[in-house]
């Protein structure tokens, strides 16, 4: 008994550098590799990190007798789900319990679980053993005798999910009612794939992803037992990679370990997951901002060119514009985002650059061009065409692109407010707008009066003219100089002119736009004729149509140009005459 006992005193004590880096005796006296994640699996309650709601409980429920005979113990992969189930084991049949319901794993009972040769203990991985035939089998163990006096049997069913609907029916009396001094343990990633009967007659505990404030700090505590030279911005990185997984984080550590040669620093974790440095996604928001193909694609090549996964840039890319959206609309981001404070810096940083509509266009484009290299298509390619998209939205027809633009485009004309201009003497004394009654409308003219947000009254205001420079491209650092196409020109850019206004306008300012057709070019001005008058008014009482409609203009005939609404047969928009004053009595 005393050489069992100091047998199970070295196996509590295995992750210390008494036993190697990650190696272990055996009995042919050599040296055993031990993965790091096996080497410091959790043996008592308190050891198991993140999950103090479920162990709390089931220390409480060991210590006063209150234990049930099913649990279902559901969440991610590597949360502890069948450590703890072992854990559990352990406790209800330790020899010297403590207090609080913690095994000693000192006694014999407890050694021969941690070795995982207990007969008290029977683990069954549902995936491969998932039949009716393995079900009956086990019914059959369950009503064997317990190898020692009070001893507890505990089963553990692993992957439970996996189980048939007929393997499930069948286990389905056993589990709800075990003989004495059974219990069941069912372990699963995903619950809801489990019988409604099986999940009714279990208590459910669900195990959630480590904080990576938590997961780093245990990395730091192993590094240290092994001797790593480790760096606290590299372990967050590593835990952050985890995705709330002990087991992940510790062989993520283990990988980057071995390439550093025992060193842990950022630039070996970039290294072992084939990440892209820091920069890069600071260069990305750059080049979206300033509609940047160049440096867009400079930045692929750069990645490639450093051995960078590119599949995983773009799931990263995903994730950070997901936390540059949330940067837009959450205040308090440190509480909904579990991210160290430079990412969360990174994220407020990126969203006073980019505005919502373009972070939301980026999660889609990088979303499909990961589905992309699913399927299998050529890496580099679709990165390379998903930076062509994000940067240059022309190249894109689908409406979120053109929204981008048009935001892009009342961004520039408010920043750039066009200069107010002299319309010269012969505008500036137009007479007011003529005021028709029912009675002296023609037959062609609107049966009702244009809205009043349609017409503006201002005498300063010239129906006849209005003028709208373009405002700047992104890609330019000046304004464009002004041209003077020719009649011939402007006719043959009006196609183009005509086709891309449809999503820039809007379905309102489009239907007045569209009853209109190129009319004549006054030096820089391009004059629209407009066949309603109507439409005329509403035309010319919206500064933001001329403007949208010079702007594209512009792009087309390489340069800046003013537009003129007139009517088609050459006359202005409707002008009052002055009332007439009488002569005499």
């Amino acid at each position: 008994m005393e050489s069992i006992g100091t047998l199970g005193g070295i196996l509590n004590l295995w992750g210390p550098a008494q036993l190697g880096c990650g190696r272990r005796a055996v009995a042919s006296g050599a040296v055993e590799y031990q993965a790091l994640y096996r080497k410091y699996r959790p043996q008592t309650f308190e050891d198991v990190i993140g999950q103090s709601h479920v162990t709390s409980t089931l220390a409480r429920e060991v210590a006063e007798g209150h234990v049930a005979h099913a649990y279902l113990f559901a969440g991610p992969r590597g949360t502890g789900k069948t450590t703890t189930a072992r854990i559990l084991a352990k406790a209800l049949n330790c020899e010297n319990r403590a207090a609080d319901g913690s095994p000693d794993n000192i006694c014999p009972s407890c050694v021969a679980i941690t070795e995982g040769h207990s007969l008290d203990v029977m683990e069954m991985d549902a995936a491969s053993h998932n039949s009716v035939d393995d079900i009956r089998e086990m019914r059959i163990s369950v009503t064997t005798v317990a190898s020692a006096s009070g001893a507890r049997r505990v089963f553990i069913l692993d992957e439970a999910h996996m189980l048939s609907k007929a393997a499930g029916n069948a286990l389905l009396k056993t589990l709800e009612e075990p003989p004495d001094g059974v219990h069941f343990v069912l372990a699963t990633t995903e619950p809801y794939k489990l019988l409604d009967t099986i999940r009714s007659r279990s208590q459910r505990f669900d195990f959630h992803t480590i904080s990576i404030e938590s997961l780093a700090a245990h990395l730091g505590r192993i590094s240290d037992l092994e001797g790593y030279r480790s760096d606290a911005v590299a372990l967050t990185a590593v835990a952050r990679h985890a995705l709330g997984s002990a087991r992940d984080a510790l062989s993520l550590l283990e990988q980057v370990a071995a390439l550093g040669n025992g060193v842990v620093d950022p630039t070996g974790v970039n290294r072992a997951l084939g990440l892209a440095d820091g920069d890069a996604f600071a260069t990305l928001v750059d080049a979206i901002d300033a509609q940047d193909a160049k440096s867009a694609l400079e930045l692929v090549a750069r990645l490639a060119s450093e051995g960078a996964d590119l599949r995983r840039f773009v799931s990263e890319a995903v994730g950070f514009f997901r936390g540059v959206f949330l940067a837009h609309y959450a205040p308090n981001l440190a509480e909904i985002a579990d991210e160290p404070a430079e990412v969360l810096h990174a994220w407020n940083q990126a969203s006073e650059r980019l505005p919502a509509s373009d972070v939301l266009r980026a999660v889609d484009i990088m979303g499909e061009s990961l589905i992309k290299l699913r399927e299998g298509r050529e890496e580099r390619l679709m990165l390379e065409l998903a930076m062509i998209k994000l940067t240059r939205p022309e190249t894109s027809s689908d409406p979120a692109a053109l929204q981008a633009r048009l935001d892009r485009l009342e961004r520039r004309v408010s920043a750039n407010p066009p200069e107010s201009r002299d319309p010269g003497p012969e505008v500036r004394s137009a007479p007011e707008p003529v005021v028709t009654t029912p009675a002296e409308r023609s037959p062609v003219d609107p049966p009702f009066d244009p809205p009043p947000a349609f017409v503006d009254e201002s005498p300063e205001r010239p129906m006849e003219l209005v003028e709208a420079a373009a405002p700047l491209d992104a890609g330019e650092p000046e304004a464009r100089s002004r041209v003077e196409p020719t009649f011939a020109q402007f006719e043959a850019a009006w196609p183009a002119l005509f086709a891309g206004l449809r999503d820039l306008l809007g379905a309102r300012r489009w239907a007045l736009f569209r009853e209109t057709e190129p009319a004549a070019v006054e030096g820089s001005t391009l004059v629209i004729g407009v066949k309603h008058d109507f439409h005329l008014r509403a035309l010319v009482a919206d500064d933001s149509t001329a403007k949208i409609v010079a702007t594209r203009a512009g792009d087309l005939l390489g340069g800046d140009v003013a537009v003129a609404f007139r009517a088609t047969d050459g006359e202005a928009a409707p002008v009052a005459a002055e009332p007439e004053v009488p002569c005499g009595p």
